[in-house]
This record gives structure tokens, C-alpha cells and sequence, in this order.
């Protein structure tokens, strides 16, 4: 039998059928990688991003705002860096800073004096002329045109004014209501006129009047008072300043205390602290101590404003003293000063 006629052989004929299959399952593999590599790639990609929108040490500085806001407005004003460093240089320097700037500076050499001249005539401030006062740079030679003759008026009132603060003599030493001597160039005598000083209460203003002018009148034209009146208010005599013993202004004491009518309440605080913006030498505080009396604050506001004044406190009542320590006795004592209770019930029985 021919060969070429016989069928062909059973066992090639499966395995060709059988080769599409085995692509077709290739196939759902390959989708499935694939499938896989996308998901892959996509989850990497949004790490990415999340990482790049994460703060990290290194980001590049930005420009900030401040914004400041009136909580009673609704205006705004913006400040950005700019305005910071301005600010910044606008600040002044440090006391460290400058301490150090001082350390580093270099030393300033200072001329010797002329010694044949140490052993000459002091000179007195007072006695130079304004113009001789004007000195031209490096020549010591006095030279009036050096200055315009408005300054050259100013020394002058300047020195005038230095003098007629000095004192003209030896100072005062007076006694108010049996306080013993108060010594002095300048006195301010502080009278309480609240209601309960006048006549229908304790009576010492018109006592006030005659001791007072008793006491201005020991004075020299060289020394200096003023007489206060106070309750709520406070009121001086003539000028708002010390004025000069004189004949004319000694004068006027009995007519100003005599006039001082005696009402309202009281403030101590408010005429002491007035007191003593007049720089006296010594203040003389007359009153029965009324309400509201000063606490301790108050006592050491009037210290700290002293100026080296002497305080000095007379309380008037009627009867014995009731207590042995009260703002006045401690304004006193803080001030350099003296305290004495007076009964005015003796003034009754002395008539």
C-alpha cells in the first residue's frame, strides 16, 4: 500500500487544535501584569505628589504678612518684611552695645593744663559779663560776636536767675503754734479751710491769721513764702510761686487768710503734692486731719516728690489726742519734719 494514501496520524492532529488555547491563557496573564504595572505606577506617582506638598527643612524662604487690626475699626494695615528690617534698623542700640562700642573707642588725649595758672584767683560764675562768656574756639579769647544778641540776653537772664536763687543771708528760724524753730530760706505755710477749720467748727482759721502774719513777719526781704488755702481746691496768695518776704507782701497775709471762707471737703493729697511743686525749704501743714485721710501709697508718692522739703505738721482738735499715729505723724517723719497736736479747747479757757 502507497503510503501518501494512508490518513494522517491521530497524534499530530490534537496538537494543533489544541494551540489556541494556550495563547488565550497567555493573554489573561499578560492583562494581568499589566493590570498590576498601572496600579504600581499610580501609587508611586500620588506619594510623589503628597511628598512634594509635605513642609521639609530645606523649602525656600517666602514672604510673610503681619496684619495688624484695630478691634474698634475695621481699617487694616499690612506689613510685610520690608517693614519689618526698617523697623529693625530704626531700633536704638542696646546698653550692652553701647558699652562696647565705649570699650573700643579709642582714648582721647586731654591737654595738660597751664600750672603757673592752678594756683590764681578763683572766678565767679556770677560776676561774668554775658559777653565775656562767648569764646571763640581754640583762641581762649573772649569775642562778643560769637553769639547773636538774643543768645547773649539769654545767658544773661540765665545768671540772673542763678543769682536770685542764692541765698541772701543766713536762713530763718520761725515757730508756728508752739511748733518750735523751723529754719529756712523759703516757707510755704499749707491751711486747711474744709468746713470743720472755720469758725463753726474748730475756729483756727481766724486763729490762723494772726499766727501766721506773727510768724511771715520775722522774715527778711531775702527769704522766700506763699500761703495756700485748700479744701477740695487749692488757692494761693498773690502768685503762683514763692514770693519775697517784703513789707507789702507780709501785708497782704492777714487780708488773704482772713478771707478764706471755710467750706466743702478736703484734699490733703492734691494740696500737698502742690506744696511741694514750689520747692520750698520748709512746708508748715496746718489742719485738723480730716477724711479722707492718706494711705500708704499716698504717704510715699509725697515722699518721692519731697525734693528734700521739710514736711512739718500741726493737727488741731478739740479734747486730748486720740491717736498716737496717723498720716500725719507719718508724713512727718518720712519728710525730715516735726508733728504737734493742738487742743484748741485751751484757746476757750485762755479768753
Amino acid at each position: 500500500m502507497n503510503s501518501s494514501n494512508q490518513p494522517s496520524s491521530p497524534t499530530t492532529r490534537p496538537a494543533v487544535a489544541k494551540m489556541p488555547q494556550l495563547h488565550e491563557a497567555g493573554d489573561w496573564k499578560s492583562l494581568g501584569l499589566s493590570f498590576l504595572l498601572h496600579v504600581l505606577l499610580v501609587t508611586i506617582l500620588l506619594l510623589l505628589i503628597t511628598t512634594q506638598r509635605t513642609p521639609s527643612g530645606n523649602e525656600p524662604d517666602r514672604v510673610a504678612g503681619i496684619v495688624l487690626t484695630n478691634p474698634d475699626s475695621r481699617d487694616q494695615k499690612f506689613l510685610d518684611e520690608t517693614d519689618l528690617i526698617v523697623q529693625e534698623k530704626q531700633t536704638p542700640a542696646s546698653a550692652a552695645s553701647l558699652a562696647e562700642a565705649a570699650l573700643d573707642a579709642p582714648e582721647l588725649s586731654l591737654p595738660v593744663p597751664d600750672r603757673a595758672n592752678l594756683n590764681g584767683p578763683a572766678i565767679d560764675p556770677t560776676q561774668l559779663d554775658a559777653n565775656a562768656m562767648a569764646i571763640v574756639p581754640n583762641t581762649g579769647k573772649p569775642e562778643s560776636q560769637g553769639l547773636s544778641k538774643e543768645h547773649l540776653d539769654l545767658i544773661e537772664a540765665d545768671r540772673k536767675l542763678i543769682e536770685s536763687r542764692r541765698p541772701k543771708g543766713p536762713p530763718a528760724s520761725i515757730s508756728v503754734f508752739g511748733s518750735g524753730q523751723l529754719s529756712g530760706q523759703s516757707f510755704l505755710f499749707l491751711l486747711d479751710r474744709s468746713k470743720s477749720m472755720g469758725g463753726g467748727g474748730l475756729g483756727v482759721i481766724q486763729a490762723a491769721r494772726t499766727e501766721l502774719s506773727n510768724a511771715i513777719n520775722q522774715l527778711e526781704p531775702y527769704h522766700q513764702f506763699q500761703v495756700l488755702g485748700y479744701h477740695s481746691q487749692t488757692f494761693p496768695m498773690l502768685e503762683k510761686n514763692l514770693i519775697p518776704a517784703s513789707d507789702a507782701n507780709k501785708d497782704s497775709v492777714p487780708e488773704f487768710i482772713g478771707n478764706l471762707s471755710a467750706f466743702g471737703s478736703t484734699n490733703h493729697l492734691n494740696a500737698v503734692l502742690i506744696a511741694l511743686a514750689y520747692k520750698p525749704d520748709v512746708i508748715v501743714l496746718l489742719t485738723d486731719g480730716g477724711l479722707p485721710e492718706l494711705n500708704e501709697g499716698q504717704l510715699k508718692r509725697i515722699q518721692r516728690a519731697s525734693n528734700q522739703a521739710e514736711i512739718h505738721c500741726i493737727q488741731f482738735g478739740r479734747g486730748a489726742r486720740q491717736d498716737e499715729v496717723n498720716f500725719m505723724t507719718l508724713m512727718a517723719g518720712q519728710n525730715r519734719g516735726t508733728f504737734r497736736y493742738v487742743d484748741v479747747g485751751q484757746w476757750e479757757k485762755d479768753k
